[in-house]
């Protein structure tokens, strides 16, 4: 098949790119280096667990059109969360009343900023900030962010980068898909074109070459080269991949070099992320959704609220994540010792009761290098920048170039649609 236009990244933001292409009757080259679709989704079905376990992203925030728009479509099943928050000092139980108004009186003196600081200077320079309050304002930027708050742009806090929480979004809501995020992977594959679309799987790119109306794509299955040609090309890969040596597994190189690119590339962060999910043979906790502590290594934990299930998630962002990364093999242990002195549970009443444990290292993984994007000091306009098409040929999709909904799958399907449609435009 002769391609007009080749899609690399069969996650969410390639698949609603190849899906809109293919049912626009354009032949189109899906070129994917896993072995499987979905990307940064990544989803386990346990045979004896009616709740699917993620490994990669698992909320819906805020009632996002991109999303649920496929959650009706498709027929899924997605329950809202309970937005209850709770702080745990010394093993007690204080519940956050209102978490986001809490966060919000943070953010709000933002917007008076002049100039772009980094959020943990922003911090040092609000003498009148509650301890508290500081440590949860610190530990929202670098969990729910993944963000070093030394590093994250404080004026994206003020409005952009939390859009899914706005009034207009959904409020505070947050969404979780009972079926499995990737049953909504699964409907973007299989509305693909069968007649004008083909899937390669466990072909990983290596170079782009390109110039107007023309594009050659070197790539690598089974350490076999293979190259491909369109006259356009979609690129969907993370953040943590444009920033990837050219010497690294993973990484892909530009011929001529797209200097502007790397001029926002060098703008945007790669959030840290761990993330073990524990399934036990009881619930030895109560009726609680987000809970929150200052512990070093995991601040952030959560239920399977409102679902009554034995999974508990533990989840270090930002820093924490990087003190736990350094524990190695050992991750899984310092999560359970934290676990224990969080919920006051003796280490040894907790490993009676452990069924499981599930995590997938996004920082080691070639093809992902990280979690999702935010803005470094000074690059508030950075995710735009990198979205905009170069000489209607190449063309950029994936959270990291959306303003508005960035580190979202919400946002990672908008900009796979926005992306086909300058394509369609441009011919």
């Amino acid at each position: 098949m002769k391609f007009d236009v080749i899609v690399i990244g069969a996650g969410a933001a390639g698949l609603a790119a190849a899906r809109e292409l293919s049912g626009a009757g354009k032949r189109v080259c899906i070129i994917e280096a896993r072995p499987r679709c979905g990307g940064r989704i990544h989803t386990m079905h346990v045979a004896d667990l009616a709740l699917p376990i993620e490994l990669g992203a698992e909320f819906i925030h805020g009632e996002a059109h991109e999303t649920f728009s496929i959650v009706e479509a498709a027929a899924l099943i997605a329950c809202e969360l309970p937005d209850d928050h709770w702080w745990s000092r010394e093993q007690k139980w204080e519940r956050i009343e209102d978490f986001w108004a809490e966060i919000d009186k943070i953010r709000k003196p933002i917007a008076r900023l002049k100039k772009d600081i980094s959020f943990a200077d922003f911090l040092k320079s609000r003498k009148n900030i509650p301890p508290r309050l500081r440590e949860l304002a610190r530990q929202f930027v670098e969990g729910y962010h993944a963000a070093h708050a030394d590093r994250m742009s404080a004026m994206t806090l003020a409005g952009g980068a939390d859009e899914e929480q706005d009034d207009d979004g959904g409020g505070n809501k947050q969404f979780r898909i009972l079926n499995g995020y990737d049953s909504l992977v699964e409907w973007l594959r299989a509305g693909l074109n069968p007649e004008r679309s083909e899937l390669r799987l466990s072909t990983s790119v290596t170079k782009i070459h390109w110039s107007k109306g023309s594009v050659e794509v070197e790539s690598l299955r089974a350490k076999r080269e293979q190259t491909i040609r369109a006259s356009a090309a979609i690129v969907t890969v993370p953040i943590g991949v444009w920033k990837a040596a050219r010497e690294q597994d993973g990484a892909i190189s530009f011929d001529p070099m797209l200097d502007e690119k790397m001029n926002a590339i060098a703008k945007l962060e790669v959030g840290h992320v761990v993330k073990i999910v524990f399934r036990f043979r009881e619930r030895f906790w109560e009726d609680k959704n987000f809970l929150h502590s200052s512990d070093r290594f995991v601040p952030t934990w959560w239920t399977s609220a409102p679902v009554r299930a034995p999974i508990l998630t533990a989840w270090s962002g930002g820093h924490a994540a990087d003190a736990m990364l350094a524990e190695g093999e050992g991750m899984i242990d310092r999560a359970l010792d934290t676990m224990s002195k969080t919920f006051g549970i003796r280490r040894r009443e907790i490993d009676d009761q452990l069924a499981g444990s599930y995590l997938h290292n996004w920082q080691a993984d070639p093809f992902s290098r990280g979690a999702y994007s935010y803005a470094g000091v000074g690059g508030m306009n950075a995710h735009q920048l990198l979205g905009r098409p170069v000489q209607s040929t190449l063309f950029f999709a994936g959270e990291g170039t959306s303003g508005e909904q960035t580190g979202t799958v919400a946002g990672a399907i908008e900009s796979g649609q926005r992306a086909a449609r300058e394509f369609l435009r441009s011919r």
